[in-house]
């Protein structure tokens, strides 16, 4: 046993510890280039290194002894410099040209961007064979001579900017110096645009002669389609476009090589036209396809005329409208799809006209809003309708005649904004203004219907919420009525808000979180300068503030016999059954008044009495039979014995 500080241990033979490795010994030769490869700084060491094929690692590296090759200056005699680099003396050479003069790179700055910004541009003769190919060059060469003969100091500065000489718009630049510039390149341009022409020649010709036979090859794309061509495709949807050519690459990916094609059409987004991004692929093929067979291909003046047509109706929907879309009401409306959040909208805010040359490069679609399925989307503007309104919705409503007549009044009051602005206007500038209804009664009394009529007697949208959409978290309850208040607002529509009993129940002291709804809710309301319906079923009894709040308030009792007979022959009416007050004529399919006046005895509410209607029509179409009193009567049974077992 050896004892350790810590008490007794078993002695353990332990393995020594090998010695330190010696100090690496330098040469002379290398400890100076080690020296001289490192740099000592502030509590760092900068080490200069060399990969070393020989010794398979990084070594010492001096820097300063690095002396490349000199490259010779640009001069006066060559506008450019062609260089054929060899990575190995048996590899085939690349050819690179470099060195441009000023004045050639002043133009193709503008021409193309990109690398002409840099110190030193180079770029591959291939890059420039597009322009070889549409003949931009000569274009250019035009423009400038007839500059240069026009002697007009205006116009020739205006083409010298348009070619990239930007000097000229300085106030005190010479204009012998804008016209030496422009001499200058009618003298270099040509030497470049010779010698790519003779390098393009051979695909030049292939090209030729692929483009007369109707078929072209995949590595011959790029210059079949050329930045700033006007391309045909067919989007997701099966609908034609054109789009503006930006640029074309070839790629690889795991499925292979494809080419890539990027452009731009115009949109409306809801408060101007601009572009959007077109992006089509074709994956690489051998041999030859048909030009007519690709996803992409160049537009005609048949195709441009037809899609202008559609492009001029697309601009009628630019703003918001209410529209009939595949059978569902829409609003189409391209501000409210992007900023969904909501908005405020002008009634007096001007639309932007779009330049008619463009009208061919719009989309097939119009962004809107379902109003039923409460989703948005796009929607073709060749399928959207006008929307049919029911001119007797109105008259059809069973209310009390006092209430329908004040119910207009008031609607047809907020409707007209000359009338509006003659109303008691509140202390607070911006605040009220509208028609605040609240309806309150139990299911199927006509409450939903009422809201319905309105919105048609107005000719205006229904937007219609329930009190699901509105979240009972404060914070939520407040953004989700701001958004659907503004939308409202946009759309100049009629805003029901259903089964608003949470909103609109008197405050208590013990029920904190309730009580912050209705304050929120009461808050937002009472801005609201359009027409709001609030249906509630249970409420027991309505908070003050809200009362105060209300144009008008109607309370619906349960549907007496009169007024179910009504309802009844309303709905029979809206099925295109007609009533007979005596008996029906041998023969006749219609049904008599004796039996509605047995159906009314049947203590059955609004909406149960559409739905039977409903069932009834479905019923006789099943059978191939026009409807009767004999499919309402199957149907009426079923619900009693449903409402029979239901009960027990």
């Amino acid at each position: 046993m050896a004892r350790t500080k810590h008490g007794w241990a078993d002695e353990v033979e332990r393995t020594p510890s090998p010695p330190p490795a010696p100090p690496v010994e330098r040469s002379e030769e290398d400890e100076a280039l080690y020296q001289k490869s490192i740099v000592q700084q502030d509590r760092k060491l900068l080490r200069h290194q060399i990969w070393s094929r020989d010794d398979s690692r990084y070594i010492p590296f001096d820097p300063e002894s690095y002396k490349p090759p000199p490259i010779p200056p640009k001069d006066e005699k060559n506008y450019f410099y062609i260089n054929s680099r060899r990575q190995r003396p048996a590899h085939e050479p690349s050819i690179v040209l470099s060195d441009f003069s000023d004045t050639l790179v002043t133009y193709l700055r503008v021409a193309y961007g990109d690398q002409f910004y840099s110190p030193d541009p180079e770029k591959n003769p291939e890059d420039f064979f597009t322009e070889i190919h549409r003949k931009t060059f000569r274009k250019t060469l035009e423009k400038a001579k007839m500059a240069l003969d026009a002697v007009d100091p205006e116009e020739q500065k205006e083409v010298a900017v348009s070619l990239g000489y930007l000097d000229a718009k300085l106030p005190d630049h010479e204009d012998e110096e804008t016209v030496q510039f422009l001499k200058d390149l009618v003298e270099h341009l040509p030497v470049l645009n010779d010698y790519l022409e003779e390098q393009f020649e051979p695909t030049a010709k292939e090209l030729e002669l692929c483009i007369a036979y109707g078929n072209i090859s995949f590595d011959l794309l790029k210059y079949l389609f050329t930045p700033g061509d006007e391309l045909t495709t067919i989007d997701m949807g099966g609908k034609r476009i054109v789009f503006v050519l930006q640029s074309t690459s070839y790629h690889s990916s795991f499925s292979g090589r494809y080419f890539d094609l990027r452009g731009h059409g115009y949109e409306w987004d809801g408060t101007a036209y601009t572009t959007y991004s077109v992006s089509r692929q074709i994956q690489d093929f051998t041999g030859t396809e048909a030009i007519d067979g690709l996803s992409c291909q160049h537009t005609t003046a048949a195709i441009n005329a037809k899609l202008a047509e559609r492009g001029e109706l697309y601009t009628s929907y630019a703003g918001v409208h209410y529209k009939l879309a595949s059978g569902a009401r829409v609003i189409i409306d391209g501000r409210g799809y992007r900023e969904q959040d909501g908005y405020s909208r002008s009634p007096d805010e001007e639309i932007q006209t779009l330049d008619p040359e463009l009208l061919h490069l719009l989309p097939p679609f119009q962004y809107g809003f379902d109003l039923k399925k409460k989703e948005w989307g796009p929607y073709l503007v060749e399928d959207l309708q006008e929307v049919k309104f029911d001119e007797n919705a109105w008259d059809h409503l069973v209310l009390d005649s006092d209430i329908k007549t004040l119910i207009r009044s008031l609607v047809q009051v907020t409707r007209n904004s000359t009338s509006a602005t003659a109303l008691v206007q509140d202390v607070i500038s911006g605040k009220g203004g509208g028609l605040i209804a609240v309806l309150h009664g139990p299911p199927g009394t006509g409450k939903t219907l009422t809201a319905e009529a309105v919105a048609e007697h107005l000719k205006r949208p229904l937007y219609m919420v329930g009190s699901s959409e509105l979240s009972t978290n404060c914070s939520d309850l407040e953004d989700n009525l701001k958004r659907i208040l503004s939308l409202a607002t946009a759309w100049d529509a009629v805003l029901l808000i259903d089964e608003a009993d949470v909103f609109l129940e008197q405050r208590s002291l013990h029920e904190l979180e309730r009580n912050a709804l209705v304050s929120v809710a009461l808050r937002l309301l009472e801005y609201h300068r359009g027409v709001l319906f609030l249906t509630t079923n249970r409420i027991k009894a309505f908070d003050d503030a809200f009362l105060s709040r209300f144009s008008i308030a109607v309370k619906y009792p349960e549907l007496d016999k009169p007024a179910r007979l009504a309802v009844w022959k309303r709905f029979l009416a809206m099925a295109g059954q007609k009533i007979h007050e005596g008996p029906a004529p041998a023969g006749a399919l219609a049904i008599e008044e004796k039996d509605l006046d047995a159906l009314s005895e049947k203590p059955f509410n609004g909406r149960t009495v559409k739905n039977l209607v409903r069932t009834a029509q479905a019923l006789a179409l099943s059978m191939q039979e026009s409807l009767e009193i004999k499919h309402i009567n199957v149907v009426v049974r079923a619900q009693e014995k449903f409402l029979r077992e239901f009960a027990t």
